[in-house]
Order: structure tokens, then sequence, then C-alpha cells
């Protein structure tokens, strides 16, 4: 049992809670698809905290695969994680497997929370602090690309924000979960390129992933794929939604056939130059793109670094996306129904926190704590139903949906 919380843990972690005779496990932090998350004391080290990751073993071995080639795969990926050194990038420092077959790295503790929490917090973003955010994601994904590997799954919900000790601004960027980023280069990595959707499988995040990794015949795989998720973060940042969301049939379809809606097509105060970069990134095409995250986020900087954003002068405009119906609702106080625009605009919200309540007949309410801001002529925050866009065909078929379509951690 979990010494913190007193869960279960014995049918995801086998063994005791000492791992390789170092990492004492002291609570669980989260849990997905890849395996467990564990806060752990390096025994080492003294009192010095760490982040265990578990892997679930189906995921690093196969029937096609020779005894012992799972483990070396597993070597191979955790030593191009760990020999990626960048202050934005979160440090792998250890690896391993223990006595009952379990796989695991060992991460630095990051404390801070993510840019998920921040946008579902304060929705869009103004051009220069998205900038900022930006440049440091860049610069720690160009430093694994300079090692020839992949991030593949790069999304809010893994970038971290550490908080300066000042308390000031958004904080310095730290980007996680390299640990099972996938080599570029094919004869380090095994994956080959030019294989079809059945064999290449689908590693990543819906919303945030590019075309080529959810279709083989749209292009190969490499840095470009990374370059389409940045570019959907700062969509993101800026539009108060991913270009694409829905259950996943949806978005693999979308993104098969259409290009992204333009970004002046939800908010009409961002500058032509911004959108233009931004919508780069997020070509259909593989070859339209920027050949570097440094071309790209280059050209940002050069159209956005000298924007004058007028502070709106204490007045506020929350603009919020939901479905047609949807009752929208502040601090208990109802402000009105979503039309067929799509959206509801609430006026001069006084500057802080609130909470924000979205209902829609059918849905599990959306209720949040947001916080209004003056520094922009337009804030955006969109609904996130847990089961929005899933369709009564879509669940009859058993179709999976992403748990915060916009938005997931």
């Amino acid at each position: 049992f979990c010494p913190e919380d007193g869960g279960e843990t014995r049918l995801t972690l086998p063994g005791g809670t000492l791992i390789a005779n170092r990492y004492e496990l002291k609570k669980r932090l989260g849990s997905g698809a890849m395996g467990q998350v564990y806060l752990a004391i390096d025994q080492r080290l003294g009192t010095r905290k760490v982040a265990v990751k578990t892997v679930r073993q189906e995921l690093l071995s196969s029937s096609d695969l020779q005894e012992g080639e799972a483990i070396a795969r597993f070597e191979r990926e955790a030593k191009a994680a760990a020999s990626i050194n960048h202050p934005n990038v979160v440090a792998v420092t250890d690896y391993g497997e223990t006595q009952d077959g379990l796989f695991y790295l060992v991460m630095e503790y990051v404390e801070g929370e993510t840019l998920h929490r921040l946008l579902r917090r304060e929705g869009t973003l103004t051009i220069k602090r998205a900038l900022n955010l930006l440049r440091q994601i860049a610069e720690g994904i160009e430093a694994a690309h300079s090692k020839g590997i992949l991030h593949r799954d790069l999304k809010p919900g893994n970038i971290f924000l550490l908080k300066s000790q000042d308390g000031a601004g958004d904080g310095y960027v730290k980007i996680g979960d390299f640990g099972l980023a996938k080599i570029i280069n094919e004869e380090r990595s095994g994956i080959d390129l030019d294989s079809g959707p059945k064999s290449r499988g689908i590693v990543g995040t819906p919303e945030f992933m590019a075309p080529e990794q959810i279709d083989a015949s749209q292009g190969p795989i490499d840095v470009r794929a990374d370059i389409y998720a940045i570019g959907t973060i700062a969509y993101l940042m800026l539009g108060g939604k991913t270009p694409f969301s829905g259950n996943l049939t949806t978005i693999l379809v979308q993104k098969a056939s259409l290009d992204p809606p333009l970004l002046s097509s939800i908010r009409s105060d961002i500058p032509p130059d911004v959108e233009q970069v931004i919508m780069w990134a997020l070509r259909r095409d593989v070859s339209q793109r920027p050949k570097s995250v440094r071309e790209w986020i280059e050209a940002l900087e050069k159209v956005a670094g000298e924007i004058d954003e007028q502070a709106n002068q204490g007045k506020t405009r929350l603009v919020i996306l939901a479905p047609q119906g949807s009752e929208v609702y502040v601090d208990d106080e109802r402000k009105g129904m979503v039309g067929s625009s799509g959206r509801l605009v609430i006026n001069n919200l006084p500057i802080g926190r609130h909470i924000l309540r979205i209902s829609k007949a059918g849905e599990k309410d959306d209720e949040r704590l947001i916080e209004v801001r003056g520094d922009t002529a337009e804030q955006v925050i969109q609904a996130q139903f847990k089961s929005a866009g899933l369709t009564s065909a879509a669940s009859s078929s058993g179709a999976k949906s992403s748990i915060l379509p916009g938005i997931v951690a």
C-alpha cells in the first residue's frame, strides 16, 4: 500500500517500495498509459527527492522480439534520454530493471504546475507571455533534436513551470517525458520510418500529434512532428483551444484530411504575421513546415518581439467557447447561454480569481477556478466536458474520447 494515501500498489508495483536498494518510494504522483510515477527519496544522497517512473513491460516487449531485446531497447532509449543535458529538460539520472522485472527511470523531481493547469485556469495568454514560454520550450526541444532524439508526445501536461524565487512571472520551463522518446536515427531506434500505421502504432496525444504520426502516408516522422506539436501549443496559448478536438476518431479523420482553422477564426486581435508563423508549424504537408525548431522560434520572435500589447485599463472581456445550449455561471451568477456561434462574451468581470461553471444537459459540469486578467483585449477559455464531442455512434462503437478535449494533461 502507498505509505502516503494508503492506496493499493501491488497491482501496479511488483515487489517492495525500495528500488535498486537506493530509491525509497514515498507516494504515487500519477499514472498514465506508459506506467506509474512515484515520488522517491534517493537514500544514497540523503534526503534528495527524485521522481521514479515505472514502465509497463508490455510497451517494451513483443512476441516479435528475441529474449533480452526488450531490455536492450529500454536501455537504448533510457541512455538517449539521459544524454539530454539542458536546463529546460527534466534530467534522467538513472534507469534499470528490478528483480521483479519492473523497468524504471529515475528523473529529477520537479515541483511546479504544468502548462496545462495554467491554461485551464487562465485560458489565452498575451503574445509576449506566450513567446517567453515557447522560447524555453523550443530551447529544450532543440537540445534533444541535436542529440537525434524526438519527443513525439509534447503537450501542456508534460511541460512544467517552476516558479522563480520572487514568485514573479510564469517561472522557468522544464520539459518532461523524454524517457520514452523515440530516437530519430533508424539504426539506433529500430523504428522503420516507412512502416504503415499498424506497425508504427500511435504514440502520442491526438490533439497535439502531427498527421504523419497518425498516417504513415502523410510523410516521415522527424523533427517536424515536434514542430507541429509546438505549433499546436502556441495555437492553444493564443486561441484558447487546439485546432482539432473531439473523440479520437474525429481528430484522426480531421488531421488526415483537413488544414487547421486559421487562428484568426477564433480571435480577431491576433496580428497576421504572428498567425502566419504559428500556422506555418501546423502545415499538413510535412515538407512545408519549418526545417528546425530554431528556424520557427526565430521567425516567431521576429514578428512578435516588437508588438506593443496595450493593457485594457482595468476592463476585461472573457470569451467562453462551448457547445450551443451551454449555461455559463461565474461565482454562481448566471451569465447567459451559449448560442449558435459557440461562444459567450462576458464583459467587465472584476480582475482576479473567480469560479467558472459551464453546464450542459447530459454532460458533467465543467467547474474550475479561473483568473481574469486585464492585460489583454480578450481572454478565451474553452469548455472541457469529459464526454464532449463523443457522439452516440462513437460511444456505441467504443471509440475513445480525450479526457479533456482541447487541453489534454
